[in-house]
């Protein structure tokens, strides 16, 4: 059966521009946003107007001269300009953006909203107001004051929401209605804002979420609507199309069509609390005023392969001598600033590159794309030759004056290269010998040519020769094991203290063995694969290598899926495929909710089913650009339900489905999609590799 191929499109890229104090004329908190007739968009803060200006096309805010003190609400007034509340009295700023009358007034003004007539309302907790240039005049007084919203309806009608029910202004000569909750259906909530709709359907904002009400004596209701937030609903706008906003205590929902999109602060906005938003008529794109601050969300048409171009060109910024790991101290979002860091797992995240720019030379033959992935494929190489010790590849080496350099860590340890005196960390884990294998495979047979194929072939049979001649496991500089490369049966077979890795060790093993026999030729490889899988059971091992644990371990899930990608490429024996298949669709099965892209096109790849390849892509395409680690706090969210599962296995809560990419904490396509916070400020970046793996494994197997 040939692989289903899924064709893609343009989808919208969110791009967020944040505006905080030191941009914003030393204000924090913005509560109203307007866009006057003239096309100016207006700020409110608590410390007065600002409008923005664009010099050279650079945004820029600037303050309004006499415009100070905090504003409560704002409006853009008929034939150009705009009327704003501050403390005492109403502003009318001109479209040359200086304020051109002051109006008296006393009481404080709740909102300030111009009806589709072009009547200007003036809301109060005591009552509510016509404004024009000349004066205030009075139309309801609300006695006990307490108004907290209104909406003019296009129909002309005027609603008023209170503490104790909705007040409705309608009629040939306008009446007033009283609805109270006494004598109506009106739902006993607390209302926090309104909006009304071309139907005559009233959008409400309460404590508990959104209710929508027909205007006369039909409601929903929060409980209506799984997709809405159940939280306090401080805005609404309706956009163009089906798009609705929703500014919460917690952050904007963007609900359109069948999608609930969730911007939270960090990544997204400048503060948690939404106060004010602004769809921009004629853009895909939304002002959002918050508790610190401003940003504006525009939604950029991006193919996939557009996207692709733009997470590619970031790779240098994140090399170290052809390793691609993790940046550190960068300013501002500027990649090229900051240091390339040096961590534990400097083979495998380099691994991951090399792996998606071999699968990217197979796809297109670009040449740029070969030399890229050669400079990173000698790094790895040379994790094998600094050690001194054959098949024992370091996790990292740093040089002198890099960081922790002859800080005397036990585990790292002195040596030379063609470059001079260096330090090389042993303590080698599985997890990087499973990189080593899974990205030089693939360099190996897409890219290499014979010389370098017969050093790959050379540094790989020296790991496999040195696991088998040491016990099953790899020894480092002291002689003693590391932690974690443990693969015999003995152990494996024979020791509960190796339950959870017995399985994915096997597998790993069979993988090195089956990728050793290919770049070799040896037969003696393959006859060890098979005495492991028959004699020793570890078909049965990889058949259940997945050890349910509530979605925690998510290292060992990718590491299978490297695995179980070159078992099923390199592998010929029908009996073994059957296990492997067996242990690949548990696995697949117990992942699939996390809607990892590249465990989707694996799977679509290897049974010739298109798998969940739409939500693979949907996560391709909800990734962000931005590589910056922000601060993520999705814990505060009531729309996301915890696993009540992950105690038993001493993790913390993290969210019961797997959360959309734009919304996760960054590179959860390697990590946990379910967790929910991230604390690190976004001085740190992280490189797109897991991205670019999954969408060029698609490409070269056509399964996107």
């Amino acid at each position: 059966m040939e692989p289903y191929t899924l064709r893609t499109k343009a989808s919208p890229q969110t791009v967020s521009e944040r505006f905080t104090h030191d941009q914003l004329a030393a204000a924090d908190a913005v509560g109203c946003l307007c866009l006057t007739e003239e096309g100016t968009l207006a700020l409110g803060t608590d410390k007065g107007c600002l409008f923005l200006h664009r010099p050279f096309g650079e945004d820029r805010f600037c303050k309004i001269s006499g415009a100070d003190g905090r504003v409560s609400a704002m409006c853009a007034a008929p034939g150009g300009g705009f009327y704003a509340a501050v403390p005492g009295e109403i502003l009318f700023v001109s479209a040359e953006n200086r304020v051109d009358a002051r109006l008296p007034f006393g009481e404080n003004v709740l909102q300030l909203e111009k009806g589709p007539d072009g009547t200007v309302w003036l809301l109060t907790a005591g009552g509510l107001y016509t404004l024009t240039r000349e004066g205030v005049k009075p139309d309801l007084s609300i006695d006990p004051a307490r108004a907290v919203s209104m909406t003019a309806a296009p129909s002309g009608d005027v609603f008023v929401f209170t503490a104790g029910g909705v007040l409705r202004r309608f009629g040939k000569r306008p009446r007033w209605g009283n609805m109270t909750r006494e004598m109506t259906r009106v739902p006993d909530a607390a209302f926090l804002s309104a909006a009304s709709d071309a139907l005559g359907m009233l959008w409400i904002g309460a404590k508990d979420g959104v209710y929508l009400f027909d205007g006369k004596s039909e409601w929903l209701t929060p409980a209506d609507f799984a997709f809405m937030p159940r939280c306090p609903v401080n805005c609404v706008a309706l956009g163009e199309g089906d798009t609705v906003y929703l500014g919460t205590d917690v952050g904007l929902y963007i609900i359109s069509g069948e999608k609930t999109r969730f911007y939270g602060k960090g990544r997204w906005l400048p503060g948690e609390r939404v106060l004010s938003v602004l769809p921009l008529p004629g853009e895909d794109a939304v002002w959002v005023g918050a508790d610190a601050g401003a940003a504006k969300l525009s939604f950029v048409p991006m193919t996939l392969a557009q996207k692709e171009n733009l997470l590619y060109a970031q790779i240098p910024y994140f090399k170290r001598e052809g390793f691609v790991t993790k940046k550190e101290n960068t300013k501002n979002g500027d990649p090229s600033t900051g240091e390339v860091s040096i961590t534990d797992n400097d083979g495998l995240w380099s691994a991951v590159y090399a792996a998606a720019a071999s699968l990217k030379y197979a796809v297109t033959g670009d040449e740029a794309a070969k030399a890229d992935v050669r400079e990173t494929v000698e790094a790895m190489l040379r994790l094998h030759t600094v050690t001194g010790i054959p098949g024992f590849p370091a996790r990292a080496y740093r040089r002198p004056g890099e960081a922790g350099y002859g800080n005397g860590h036990p585990e790292w340890h002195a040596g030379r290269d063609e470059k001079g005196a260096l330090e090389w960390k042993g303590e080698t884990s599985s997890d990087e010998l499973v990189g080593h294998f899974y990205a030089l495979s693939w360099y190996y047979d897409l890219c290499a040519d014979e010389t370098e194929r017969e050093r790959i072939a050379s540094a790989l049979s020296a790991v496999t020769e040195h696991i088998l001649t040491h016990g099953y496991t790899l020894c480092d500089a002291d002689g003693l094991p590391t932690t974690w490369a443990h693969f015999g049966p003995e152990e494996l077979n024979g020791d509960d203290n190796w339950c959870w890795e017995k399985g994915i060790n096997s597998l790993e093993l069979l993988t090195f063995l089956r990728i050793t026999a290919h770049v070799t030729g040896e037969k003696k490889w393959e006859d060890r694969l098979y005495e492991l899988a028959a004699c020793s059971h570890y078909a049965m091992n990889i058949a259940v290598y997945k050890k349910y644990d509530a979605h925690s371990c998510h290292i060992d899930d990718r590491l299978g899926f490297y695995c179980i990608t070159h078992l099923l490429r390199l592998e010929t024996d029908p009996a073994l495929l059957r296990f492997v298949k067996l242990g690949l669709r548990r696995h697949y099965e117990y992942e699939r909710c996390e809607h990892s892209p590249y465990y989707d096109f694996v799977y679509a790849w290897a049974t010739g089913s298109r798998g969940d390849s739409d939500e693979a892509v949907t996560t391709l395409e909800e990734y962000p650009l931005d590589p910056r680690v922000y601060p993520v706090k999705n814990s505060i969210r009531p729309d996301v339900p915890l696993d009540p599962d992950t105690a038993k296995y001493g993790e913390a809560p993290h969210a019961l489905f797997a959360l959309p990419a734009g919304e996760r904490v960054t590179d959860c396509l390697c990590y946990n999609p379910f967790r929910l916070d991230e604390y690190k400020g976004d001085r740190h970046m992280v490189p797109p590799s897991s991205w670019l793996l999954a969408y060029w494994f698609g490409r070269w197997s056509k399964t996107l």
